[in-house]
């Protein structure tokens, strides 16, 4: 599709609709997962759909499932994933989206990454982004790399009243000067909670004062090198996890 094609499509479709969704997968009971799009954690705002997704698995520790069984409702997509399941995988195929120069300079420092665009000029902003979240299932599969090109991993047990920490990897590789946030369903209204900034290992700590359900979150955007039709290309990752309180241990 041409560029101007592209735009005008995108005005259409994007005008009253808020750029920016997260991506989460949710642990639901009965052995399901819940794909979830949305700012305020665990909601949903709408459904993901089918031919979105790029690969979709859980991890055992026999291999990898390939996961087709799933459910759309109005709000989300939801899967079953089996009882051997440690982790799922989630990555949505590159999405188009063309913003006007000051929505895009907003989404920009909504991320923090300002120092990775520079001075925009006055004109529309082509973007292709990708999306790729896990949620982990068994607590003690924390630090399990499943290979997605841009992957949050936990090098820590998540546990109350201790320092958790992630690592950010690019195409198998640390990456620095991301900002990483922290959030929770009962924090914030599910919004960020805290916020960190890789080092040059890929690494950010956080506290985690309580239990539940929790979120860890990244984004990074770069020059598009593969597509002329796209100025810029961004990735965004999510990981989800339940942290047991004190009480329950």
């Amino acid at each position: 599709m041409e560029l101007q094609n592209i735009l005008e499509f995108m005005t259409v479709i994007f005008v009253s609709v808020l750029f920016g969704h997260n991506l989460w997968l949710v642990e639901k009971e009965d052995e399901k997962i819940e794909v979830v799009t949305s700012d305020k954690f665990p909601e949903s705002d709408s459904a993901v759909k089918p031919e979105r997704i790029a690969d979709f698995r859980a991890i055992t520790d026999d291999g990898e499932i390939e996961l087709k069984d799933y459910e759309i409702t109005e709000k989300a997509l939801i899967a079953n994933v089996g009882k051997n399941a440690k982790l799922v995988a989630l990555e949505l195929f590159p999405h188009p989206i063309v913003l006007e120069s000051e929505k895009f300079a907003n989404y920009v420092k909504s991320e923090a990454a300002e120092n990775r665009v520079g001075d925009l000029p006055d004109e529309a902003q082509s973007e292709s982004y990708a999306k790729f979240a896990k949620v982990l299932l068994d607590a003690d599969s924390f630090d399990r790399i499943v290979g997605q090109k841009f992957e949050i991993v936990l090098r820590s047990k998540p546990k109350v009243g201790e320092k958790l920490a992630v690592e950010v990897l690019f195409d198998g590789e640390p990456i620095e000067n991301l900002r990483v946030s922290i959030g929770a369903k009962h924090l914030n209204g599910g919004k960020y909670f805290a916020h960190s900034v890789s080092d040059t290992n890929g690494a950010a700590e956080f506290e985690i004062p309580d239990g539940g359900l929790w979120f860890v979150r990244t984004h990074f955007i770069r020059p598009h090198i593969s597509n002329d039709e796209f100025k810029w290309e961004s990735f965004w990752a999510s990981m989800t996890f339940r942290v047991e309180s004190e009480t329950a241990l």
